[in-house]
């Protein structure tokens, strides 16, 4: 769920651009041992080009003369999140950058790699890819060198990159979720590339990060990189749950009415997370569950449930993250699509942020309030 549940992994990154230090005239530390198998004269060059890379994208203006043109707006979306949050000057005891790997893959290609240190604590590690080309250095995220040897396979809107096998069936439920989400609210359908990946340490991997403190352990989670690449959530080709956000998102703007917007993920995409099956379920696998849990819990109160969002779903294989709060919220928009169309569902989109506005729309799209919420949502779960 897009800025719910994970940051851009590289504003992560952000402090080991904010405490570089010295090497020559450049801002970062080298590590003492250092060694390239370029030439001094190129090495000196990559090391200073990427220097002001990183001021510029301190600066908050990329130079984009140093940033690769082969895959233009994903590189330069990669480097846009590389952007400090502080000066290093305002912080006692702050990360420092050291480069501690310089290794050529190629010819014309090397991969560099920056630790973030504060005494025995690692903050990040990150590896870059540069280029040479007649005399000039440019560079890029290393993620299609860390895919060169990957299968590619298009499905309809999709394109796949996976090291092995796909799931046909469920990339094409994926295109088809994709056309029909964009169709419903009136916007482009929108092509996309999809890494597939068994969990989010290997999101990170790809795309040069090979350790994130602020990611330690985090496994059941995807990735979009701006304007098209996803990394899937535990190998799971359908990643129509964050689809739909970024077409919401083009409705509604910045004011994000989660109960509204995730419920209709939940309804017209998927819960994102993995249940029971191994993939994340849908409204038409969660619906059922929830009707037990109700019926095996005769004291259950949907309002407490929808306010508390409690983990009452685990003992079926569906633990949190996947939320029954959201089930709930799929079933009301399931309920104003069927009466009201999916007009009504985009005035829900834009209802604004907060409980408070959510409970407002479905009061004048259904006239559902707090006093008669158990009733009138407890026949929409159990409609057939």
């Amino acid at each position: 769920m897009i800025g719910i549940r994970r940051t851009k992994i590289h504003v992560a990154i952000a402090g080991m651009l904010i405490s570089l230090c010295s090497y020559a005239q450049t801002r970062f530390d080298v590590i003492g041992n250092f060694h390239s198998a370029w030439p001094d004269s190129l090495t000196h060059q990559v090391i200073h080009s990427f220097d002001r890379l990183l001021i510029s994208i301190e600066n908050e203006q990329p130079d984009t003369t140093l940033i690769d043109t082969e895959e233009a707006d994903l590189n330069r979306n990669f480097f846009r999140y590389l952007k400090s949050i502080e000066k290093k000057d305002t912080i006692p005891d702050y990360f420092r950058a050291q480069l501690i790997n310089f290794y050529p893959v190629g010819k014309h290609e090397c991969l560099l790699t920056l630790a973030y240190l504060k005494n025995n604590e690692i903050g990040c590690i990150q590896t870059f890819l540069a280029k040479e080309n007649n005399g000039k250095i440019v560079f890029a995220s290393p993620l299609k060198y860390n895919t060169r040897h990957w299968k590619t396979k298009t499905i309809g809107t999709i394109t796949y990159f996976f090291p092995d096998t796909i799931d046909i069936g469920r990339a094409e439920l994926f295109d088809r979720k994709n056309i029909t989400i964009a169709r419903k609210l009136n916007q482009p359908v929108r092509h996309w590339d999809m890494y597939m990946c068994p969990d989010y340490q290997t999101v990170l991997r790809l795309q040069g990060c090979l350790y994130e403190s602020a990611s330690n352990g985090s496994i059941n989670s995807g990735y979009i990189m701006d304007p098209k690449t996803l990394f899937s959530a535990m190998n799971d080709e359908d990643f129509s749950h964050d689809v739909l956000h970024k077409y919401a998102s083009k409705i509604r703007g910045k004011m994000r009415n989660r109960s509204a917007e995730c419920g209709l993920a939940y309804y017209w995409g998927n819960a994102y997370y993995s249940g029971a099956t191994g993939k994340a379920p849908d409204l038409n696998e969660l619906l059922p569950v929830l009707q037990q849990y109700l019926r095996s819990h005769k004291d259950a109160q949907l309002l407490e449930l929808f306010d508390k969002d409690p983990d009452v779903l685990a003992e079926y294989g569906y633990p949190k993250p996947i939320q029954v709060t959201r089930i709930i919220s799929a079933v009301i928009c399931r309920e104003i699509e069927r009466q009201k169309g999916t007009e009504s569902i985009i005035e829900l989109l834009k209802c604004g942020r907060g409980d408070e506005n959510f409970f407002k729309s479905i009061d004048k799209l259904l006239g559902i309030r707090r006093d008669n919420f158990e009733n009138e949502v407890c026949k929409f779960i159990f409609a057939p």
